[in-house]
């Protein structure tokens, strides 16, 4: 009887310890990897096809060849007497607005600075950010008279743009753009000055390493002369204002 019991407490044991090597075997084996899920498929775009109204092609059509017949009007013919200061001004004129009606802004884009009415001084910077680009005021003007000033400012906008477009291939300062060019939004000539003084004013590292430079050019706006400095052509492409002191 006692050997029968040894006999079937072996048997138990060694059945355990196979079940116990089974396992281990079965956990030491690497997991099969996780089935790959399918790249997911790219979403179809759809390409709106937009087709031109005929009506609004030939309007845009007739508006260039306006503009073209405009621009010619600054070079006389050979055989011709060149034309007169203001054929050339109602010329420049004219091409000035086929080229606004050309550009059309889109509904989404701010409308120019002549589209709006002139800001208050409190919004006078959140305007020019807004509405003039190309203009930096680096020194908040107090003049009284808003209209006179969205004025000036919008004249620099203007002369920055055509300094760089083809309106008319305009090259020179602010100054003599005002005098010469015809340009509806250009100033009198007499509002725009030079101090003989040469004062110093703080202004835009990128327009000059020691942030301050003479600016001695300025445009009358009332009893105040605005100062600016011409960077057109330099690093920030801007008309930068930098001062304001009453008429001396």
């Amino acid at each position: 009887m006692g050997r029968l019991l040894q006999t079937l407490l072996a048997m138990v044991t060694g059945a355990i310890a196979a079940l116990l090597w089974v396992e281990r075997q079965t956990s030491s084996r690497p997991s099969a990897p996780p089935p790959r899920r399918p790249p997911p498929e790219p979403e179809r775009v759809i390409e709106q096809v937009v087709v031109p109204d005929p009506e609004q092609a030939a309007k845009i059509e007739a508006l260039e060849a306006e503009l073209r017949q405009q621009r010619a009007l600054r070079v006389a013919a050979p055989d011709e007497p060149p034309p007169s200061v203001d054929a050339l001004r109602a010329a420049r004129a004219r091409a000035y607005e086929l080229e606004r009606r050309l550009s059309q802004p889109s509904p989404d884009s701010p409308p120019r600075w002549s589209d709006i009415d002139p800001p208050l001084s409190a919004d006078l910077l959140d305007a020019t950010v807004a509405h003039l680009p190309r203009v930096a005021l680096w020194s908040m003007p107090e003049v009284a008279d808003e209209t006179a000033l969205w004025t000036a400012l919008g004249a620099m906008q203007e002369f920055a743009e055509a300094c760089e477009g083809d309106w008319f291939e305009f090259h020179g300062d602010f100054a003599r753009w005002c005098s010469e060019s015809g340009h509806p939004a250009a100033l009198d000539d007499e509002r725009c000055d030079t101090d003989g003084s040469h004062p110093t004013f703080a202004v835009d590292p990128k327009v000059n390493r020691s942030g301050r430079m003479v600016a001695p050019t300025y445009v009358q706006v009332g009893a105040q002369r605005l100062y600016y400095v011409d960077d057109v052509a330099g690093e920030t492409g801007r008309m930068h204002i930098v001062g304001a002191s009453p008429q001396a």
